[in-house]
């Protein structure tokens, strides 16, 4: 089953043996605990931010997906990751091999020069299908995107969920006390007193200018 999370992930904050444990030695309570905690972060997040791509699963690469920016691959336990790209503004001169995405952070590759025109006119536009992982243009090789505080996020979430399982009131207070802190953060990314630096969502809201959550260095990305 394709996860946000690896198993080597939990390897910073737990012991294997305790993970094996707790978990009864079966996957499917760990990915049973991870997808209740990441649609709880889901549901938090959703109205700030593109949370389909930051809490995203890890399949393998298919060349016939059409890719998302910062969407993820997984090779065995290699992650690859598609490179961040600016949304498209209709009223930029655009020219041949400038590469955009669209509101849901969908990739497209200039085809001819063009002002305007749709992503989805193929005669200027092509979409990012059967571009393989290994093009350095389109794909960070061997780079993991994920937001390192939703990683941790995850695990925190999962981990109270797993002893919560075997028994509610025996959860060791440091879990309890991670949890807690997790959730706490996710209220505070929620109401915006803390800024995630992930993907944040579009929004038509007039006279709001809302721009990728990244700390990496940009072009141009407002919309209005």
């Amino acid at each position: 089953m394709a996860r946000f999370l690896l198993d080597s992930d939990y390897d910073s904050i737990i012991k294997s043996a305790d993970l094996a444990q707790i978990t009864e030695g079966v996957a499917q309570n760990l990915e049973d605990a991870e997808i209740k905690a990441v649609s709880r972060m889901r549901s938090k997040l959703i109205q700030r931010y593109m949370v389909e791509i930051e809490l995203g699963v890890m399949d393998a690469y298919d060349a016939t997906t059409h890719y998302r920016t910062k969407e993820r691959v997984l090779t065995g336990s290699v992650i690859d990751s598609v490179k961040e790209f600016d949304r498209w503004v209709n009223t930029t001169a655009y020219v041949v091999n400038d590469i955009v995405t669209d509101d849901d952070g969908y990739v497209y590759t200039s085809i001819l020069g063009s002002t305007n025109k749709a992503l989805t006119n193929t005669t200027y536009w092509s979409p990012m299908i059967n571009i393989v992982n290994s093009n350095a243009t389109y794909w960070d090789v061997a780079t993991d995107s994920r937001y390192p505080l939703f990683v941790e996020c995850v695990m925190d979430l999962a981990l109270h969920y797993l002893y919560a399982r075997i028994n509610p009131r025996l959860i060791p207070d440091l879990r309890r006390e991670r949890y807690n802190d997790g959730m706490v953060m996710l209220d505070e990314w929620e109401s915006g007193k803390c800024t995630a630096e992930v993907l944040e969502a579009y929004t038509t809201q007039q006279g709001l200018s809302i721009t990728y959550g990244s700390s990496r260095t940009k072009q141009s990305n407002f919309f209005y």
